[in-house]
This record gives C-alpha cells, sequence and structure tokens, in this order.
C-alpha cells in the first residue's frame, strides 16, 4: 500500500491536528475546557502568562524562605487545572496513535512488502528512533508540568530531551554515514550509557538528601504546603488555642444549670437511627411512598431530623396496570417531609415550616426511574390523592407530538395536550443542565437539603468544584477543590436558580456564563437555613491535616500530622463556643496525632454555617506539652462503660445502645455528651426511647469525671456534682415487681400469682421497660386501663417465665380463653 498519494503538506497536516485536537478537547475530554475558553474570549484572568515562568522551576535555586516559586504555580493554577489536562491528555493520545502508530504502520508495510519481492526483511529501524525521539521529547515536555518538582526533575527532563538528541543523531548518521543503520551495539550502548547517567546522578542526590533532608527537601515542601492550602482552600482556616478554663463554683449548681439552659435544650439528644425508628410509623399504610434520605435541618434554633420521600409503585399493582400507574397517578409524593425534633425526640407536623410539601422533582424512586405526564384540559385527574399538577415544569406537547413520544398516547388521549415531566430526579437534572459540579463524592450522592422561603420548597444543592491537580507542581496529585454557591431547585416545577458565592476563577466563569439565572448573594430567607457541604469540609480537614504546620522540618520529621478518629464524621451541632458571642450552628470534627498510641485530642475543627459566615473555620487545638488533655471520643465512651452506675443500669435497659458521642461546650466546659437508647421489641414492633443521657468531661488530667441522668440537664448537673467533689445521690434501683404490686393495688385491683396458665389463645400486647417511675407507671397503668379495668376484670396474674416478669388478665371470649399479657423490664 503506498500512502504517498495521501500525503498532505506538512503545514496543513499540522492545522489538522491542532483542529482536531481543539475540538476534542472541547467537546470530549473536559467540560470545563469550553468554559474557560469562553472565558478566555471574555478577557478572564485564567494564568496563561505564567506558564512560561513554570517551565524556570526546576532550574531555579528554591529556599525554604521563598514561597514566590508556589504563588508563580499558584498564579498559573487555572491554567494547569482547566486546560492542560484535556489538551495532554488530547495530545498523548494523538502523538500515540496517530502518529506513533500510523509512522510504524507506514514504516512496517514497506518492510512487509519489500521482504515479500526480495525475501529479505529490514527492520524499520529510523521509523523506530524517531518514535522514540517523539516519545522522549513529549516525556521532558510534560515533566515541566508534574504533581512534584525536587532537586531530581531537572536530571530527569534534561535525560528525557538528550535521549531526543541521541535519537535525532543516530537518524541522521544513519543517512549520512555508510553501515551505522545497523550498528546496534553502538547505539544501544550509547542509550544505555545515556540512562545509567542519569539513574546514578538520582541515586546519588537521593543518597545526599537522605542524611540532609531539611536541607535538600525542606525547600521543596515549603511549597508543597503553600500550593496544597491553596487547592484546597485552607489558606483562610483560624488556628486558636483551646484555654481550658478555671472552673468557679461561686454559682450554686442549680444556678449554673439555669444559666446555660438554653444551651441544654437545643443539644441533639436524638441520632438518625433513633430518629428514622420513631418515624418510620408516620408513614402507616401508604403503600406507594418510601423514605429517600435523610438531612439534619434547623428553623427558630432547634435542629430537626429530616426525612424526605419518594414515590414507589405498590408491590399489589399488576403488570398490565404499570403504564397507568407510572405516569397518571404516582406522579409525586403527596406529603415529602417528616420532621422529628433532634432534642427531645418528637415528631412535628412539616407543615409548620413546609408550605409546599408535594414532591415532583426530588431524588429516587418513580423520580428517577421514570416520567410523569398531565393531561392537559381533562377536568378529572388521576393523580393519587385526586390532586391536579398546576405547575409550569415540564413541556407541553401536542398531537402528533405526543404520539411520537409514546405511542399509547395515540390510542388513549389523541386529541389532549400533554405537559410531560421528564428529568425529575434533580442529580440526573443538574447533571444534564450544569456538568461542571460534583454530583457524587466517594461513591455517595452530595447531599442535598430542602430548605423553604416560607411560600416554596427547594431543594438546596451545594456546588463544588473538583477540578484535578495532577498537572499542577507541588499537589501531590491533590485536587483543586471548591465550594461556590448552591442550587435552588424547586420541588414542584424543576426550576433552577443558581446563587454564586465563591470569587474564584471558576466561580467568575459560571458567572459569566450563566449570568441569566445566577445571583451572587444569598437571599436574606436562607439566611439561617444554610450548611457548608460535609463533602468539602471533611476533604478540607484531610488536607490540613499534612499541611497545617509552618516548619518544614516537623514536616518531614512527621511529628504533628493530624487524622480523624476512625469511625467519625462531621456532627452539625448548635453551641457556643470560645470567642462566639452566641450559640451557632456549626461542623464540628474531632483530630488526633497521627499514629499517636494515646486517644486524646490534637484539637477539633468547626466550619461556621450562618451566613455571611458561611465557610469560615476554626482550629482549636491543644498543645502537645499541655497538661491538660482533650479525652477522645472513643476514651470518652470506653470511660462510660467503665462507670459502675452505668454498668448497673445497662443491665436494667431493654436493648441498649450508645448512641453518638458528641463534644459540647457547655458553659465553661467542654464535654461529650452520649445519648443511650433502649429498644423493647414485641409483637407489636420497635418503639425507641432515650433511656438515659451521659455526660463525660472531656478535659482529662488523669481523672474520669462521669454522670448519668434521665435528662440532659439532670446530666449536668450531676456532672457539676462530681467536678466539684459533692455527693451524689446514685440512681435508685426499683424493684420492678414490688412496683407493679403497688400499681395494681392503686388501681383497686388484685394481683394474683398462678403456677400455671392454659389459654386458647395467648397475646402479648408490648414490653414496658423501667427507664423512670413515672414512665413505668404510666404504661402499666394504660394496660390496665385497656385490658383489665374495662373489661370488667378485677383480678391481674402476675408470673415469672424464663426469668422474665410478666402480668396479664385471662378474658372469656364466647367460650375462647385468651391471654393477654405485657413484658415489664428493669429494676
Amino acid at each position: 500500500m503506498d500512502f504517498s498519494s495521501y500525503r498532505l503538506s506538512f503545514s496543513r497536516f499540522l492545522a489538522w491536528q491542532i483542529t482536531k485536537t481543539l475540538i476534542g478537547a472541547l467537546f470530549f475530554a473536559n467540560a470545563f475546557f469550553g468554559m474557560a475558553v469562553l472565558g478566555f474570549l471574555n478577557r478572564a484572568d485564567l494564568g496563561l502568562a505564567r506558564l512560561i515562568d513554570l517551565l524556570k522551576l526546576p532550574f531555579i535555586t528554591i529556599s525554604t524562605v521563598d514561597v514566590s516559586p508556589a504563588y508563580t504555580v499558584i498564579s498559573a493554577s487555572p491554567a494547569l487545572v482547566l486546560l492542560l489536562p484535556p489538551l495532554l491528555t488530547t495530545i498523548s493520545a494523538r502523538l500515540t496513535i496517530l502518529v506513533g502508530l500510523t509512522i510504524l504502520l507506514k514504516a512496517s508495510s514497506k518492510s512487509l512488502i519489500e521482504y515479500l519481492n526480495t525475501g529479505i526483511f529490514r527492520l524499520p529501524v529510523e521509523t523506530i528512533e524517531l518514535i522514540i525521539a517523539i516519545a522522549t521529547a513529549w516525556i521532558g515536555f510534560t515533566l515541566f508540568f508534574p504533581n512534584y518538582i525536587d532537586y531530581n526533575t531537572k536530571v530527569l527532563i534534561l535525560g528525557s530531551f538528550g535521549l531526543t538528541i541521541l535519537m535525532l543523531l543516530f537518524i541522521y548518521l544513519d543517512k549520512t554515514k555508510t553501515g551505522f543503520l545497523y550498528a546496534y551495539v553502538i547505539k544501544g550502548g550509547a542509550v544505555l550509557l545515556a540512562i545509567l547517567a542519569v539513574f546514578s546522578i538520582v541515586t546519588i542526590q537521593n543518597s545526599i538528601a537522605d542524611a540532609r533532608k531539611v536541607e535538600w527537601l525542606g525547600p521543596y515542601v515549603k511549597q508543597e504546603i503553600a500550593v496544597n492550602r491553596y487547592l484546597a482552600d485552607i489558606e483562610n482556616i483560624r488556628r486558636q488555642e483551646y484555654v481550658f478554663p478555671k472552673y468557679s463554683s461561686s454559682q450554686s449548681i442549680q444556678e449554673y444549670s439555669k444559666n446555660v439552659r438554653e444551651q441544654l435544650e437545643v443539644i441533639r439528644l436524638w441520632d438518625w437511627e433513633a430518629a428514622f425508628t420513631k418515624m418510620k410509623p408516620e408513614i402507616g399504610l401508604i403503600p406507594y411512598v418510601d423514605f429517600e434520605d435523610s438531612d439534619i435541618l434547623r428553623f427558630n434554633g432547634r435542629l430537626y431530623w429530616s426525612a424526605s420521600m419518594k414515590p414507589i409503585l405498590p408491590v399489589s399493582v399488576k403488570a398490565t396496570d404499570i403504564w397507568y400507574n407510572q405516569h397518571l397517578v404516582y406522579t409525586h409524593v403527596p406529603n415529602g417531609f417528616l420532621l422529628l425534633d433532634a432534642s427531645n425526640g418528637t415528631i412535628v407536623d412539616s407543615s409548620r415550616f413546609f408550605t409546599q410539601r408535594r414532591i415532583y422533582y426530588g431524588e429516587g424512586g418513580l423520580l428517577e426511574s421514570t416520567w410523569a405526564s398531565i393531561i392537559l384540559d381533562r377536568e378529572v385527574s388521576d393523580e393519587v390523592t385526586g390532586t391536579k399538577y398546576s405547575g409550569k415544569g415540564g413541556i407541553v406537547v401536542s398531537p402528533p407530538i405526543s404520539w411520537i413520544y409514546d405511542p399509547t398516547f395515540f390510542f388513549s388521549y389523541p386529541d389532549k395536550t400533554i405537559r410531560l415531566l421528564r428529568y425529575r430526579d434533580v442529580y440526573d437534572r443538574m447533571s444534564l443542565l450544569f456538568p461542571y459540579f460534583e454530583y457524587r463524592w466517594n461513591e455517595e450522592f452530595v447531599d442535598m437539603f430542602p430548605v423553604t422561603d416560607g411560600k416554596e420548597t427547594y431543594w438546596l444543592m451545594p456546588l463544588i468544584v473538583r477540578l484535578s491537580g495532577e498537572h499542577v507542581p507541588w499537589s501531590r496529585g491533590n485536587d483543586y477543590v471548591r465550594f461556590i454557591g448552591y442550587a435552588l431547585i424547586n420541588v414542584y416545577d424543576g426550576t433552577i436558580q443558581l446563587i454564586i458565592t465563591g470569587s474564584d476563577f471558576v466561580s467568575e466563569i459560571i458567572k459569566d456564563a450563566y449570568r441569566e439565572i445566577v445571583l451572587e448573594d444569598v437571599p436574606k430567607w436562607l439566611y439561617n437555613q444554610t450548611r457548608f457541604p460535609q463533602e468539602v469540609f471533611e476533604y478540607q480537614v484531610r488536607i490540613f491535616n499534612n499541611y497545617h504546620m509552618e516548619d518544614v522540618s516537623v514536616f518531614i520529621q512527621a511529628r504533628e500530622f493530624y487524622e480523624i478518629p476512625r469511625g467519625l464524621y462531621t456532627y452539625y451541632i448548635i453551641t457556643r463556643l470560645p470567642g462566639f458571642e452566641k450559640p451557632e450552628f456549626v461542623g464540628i470534627l474531632s483530630l488526633q496525632i497521627r499514629g499517636s498510641p494515646g486517644r486524646n485530642l490534637a484539637g477539633f475543627t468547626i466550619v461556621r454555617n450562618d451566613y455571611p459566615h458561611l465557610g469560615d473555620k476554626v482550629f482549636y487545638y491543644v498543645p502537645q506539652e499541655s497538661e491538660q488533655k482533650l479525652l477522645g471520643p472513643s476514651a470518652a465512651r470506653e470511660a462510660l462503660e467503665r462507670y459502675p452506675e452505668f454498668r448497673k443500669l445497662q443491665t436494667l435497659l431493654e436493648n441498649p445502645r450508645i448512641g453518638e458521642t458528641i463534644l459540647y461546650n457547655i458553659g465553661d466546659y467542654i464535654v461529650y455528651v452520649i445519648p443511650v437508647y433502649t429498644t423493647p421489641t414485641g409483637e407489636a414492633g420497635v418503639v425507641t426511647q432515650l433511656g438515659t443521657v451521659a455526660i463525660v468531661g472531656a478535659e482529662f488530667t488523669g481523672s474520669y469525671f462521669v454522670a448519668i441522668g434521665d435528662s440532659v440537664q439532670e446530666a449536668f448537673e450531676s456532672f457539676l456534682k462530681t467536678l466539684r467533689g459533692v455527693p451524689t445521690t446514685p440512681k435508685t434501683v426499683i424493684d420492678v415487681r414490688d412496683l407493679t404490686l403497688q400499681v395494681i393495688r392503686e388501681e383497686g385491683l388484685t394481683p394474683i400469682f398462678p403456677e400455671k396458665i392454659n389459654a386458647h389463645l395467648v397475646f402479648n400486647e408490648g414490653n414496658i421497660s423501667y427507664i423512670s417511675v413515672e414512665q413505668f407507671t404510666s404504661e402499666l397503668k394504660d394496660f390496665l386501663k385497656k385490658w383489665v379495668i374495662q373489661a370488667g376484670i378485677d383480678k391481674v396474674l402476675i408470673w415469672i417465665e424464663d426469668n422474665v416478669l410478666k402480668a396479664g388478665v385471662v378474658i372469656v371470649d364466647e367460650g375462647i380463653v385468651e391471654l393477654h399479657y405485657v413484658v415489664l423490664r428493669g429494676g
């Protein structure tokens, strides 16, 4: 095959390659590339002018007191994260496939034709040398944009270009010196010597650096710290020493507790697992909705667990009815939100906060899997609960377009106009319209949550930018991450409004491209509903763990790297921290020294959520030399489990479960608040209750201070008594049998103690676990009233079966003997 007839001139070939490269990068390699080009055309500063300065970095002398090289990288970072990655990827692919492979294929075909004609096979040496020259030159060029530059980078660059020159020299000698073409030994030896020279220099420099780490590596570490702080946007994290206060006993315990009552009343005692068991029965017997997501919300200074719903197809729907039910009936969730007060565990009517509760655009279920349709100009609605959609979501299609979209409309509604609601899953909707943002983080969907302006309800989705830092010098491959604002997505009609509050180059590009739908400030009604995204906060804290220090010797010696304790995540709570005038809604994440055998905290990082302080972060640290330590969450939990009063109480609670161990600052005291739940189970289902509340002092000087109580206020007062050395009255252990007999007699009934009970039917009416005298008495009286007193019976059976105390009544109904009983658990 002769390729010469298809040959382009060099200028045309170059123009053709550049055009294809740009088009490929624009439309296929990176969604941000086109946005960046548009921004550049609108005179946005993408740092292109500083790329030339980057080429000098491997060859200049760097010191630990000079971070100007890092600032050179930072100023060029828009080009390094937006333009360079897709360009390098596309050019690499073209050099590999369309240049290297094409040249090799052409040369191989000539060798093959020659072999078929003459029987002599000639290796295309010149072609191989040319391919190696191109490859080494390209490698040398890309080494100017690695994710790390050190003392060896210039050696590798010069070595790569040296091999390129060597290959070009071989090509020249192949053409000018007879017999040199097949001088394999000379060529191989020269290449081997060049590689060995580079390897030797690198090895020698590494050996020197091993003994002089700070001197040799320190300057580069200094740049690494500066660059990674910029990439993760942690330059403005404020460091503040946590000063342990000196406690005063001038106030009585009751007075002090009264002064901090507002702080105690908003402590988050219910975790999501406990909240879910209380909210699940609220769905009742509705077969077409299910739970989809949970969020912690705040309204009027209190925290609430929110459970958002998704529409599902009832399992009893026949196959022939699926189309009708999917597209016309179960179009939405009639009441899309359930709320539970996170402090006291009470179910709250969501209509108090959300006027619009019908979810047509959300996540999961039928919203994700299919489209919905509204038949216009039709008086009767097929939608669930008989409602009729009146929003402007979706698109309106008339015949014959509606017939083409789905033939069922041709047969069922040939003359009707249809409103089609498509892309109702908001993650799919946002991904389609704004592919520049991150909607999945570590394989999980980025958390969004509902907000309201008093009339309409919206999903508030954080807009997170995550761009590869693989070609940013000193990045170590860490990404460029920014939280730049929110998307407000109407749950009823799916309209989207962008709120861009960032000031970085990505924010400016987005604002310029979408100026018609962008707000540059947060609406006032949203001020006290915003929340900094957990995904970004935890990413920033993980980067901060490595790059918080200033001293490069501390970094190299790895003395103060932090880590998040295992199993811990961000808790969003309301608390008053040192330096704050009032309690605030913050996210809190504790940190400990990485690899430390102790489980004390190095400190904790908080992020503020109230606008205009949204995203402000403070790291409260405890100096390593401090005599007072900050107890870690696992140590606090172990202290609770070893506490004698708790161990005794734990045996009395049915199915006890220790809840979240959350760090709080209450008044002058830093403590862990740990709720303990009890879950009585039986045929009647599962009902989670708050068994007790524990408070463990987080300040540690060699002694643990632990207290428990029926409420957080009681536990806090007991904690203060423990601190002051005031004797505390242990929780009274009640003999449940004696208490049961007392309640029965108070109701005018007679307890009897049978040895054996014969009944045709036996019904377990539930479990009564002792938490407090009042609670136990109330629940037992309810049972007696319902099953004994109303039946006109004056005797109550008391017996022990399998070491479990039970109380019941025998009722005879039409000759059938029924036993109704409850299980009594506790002291």
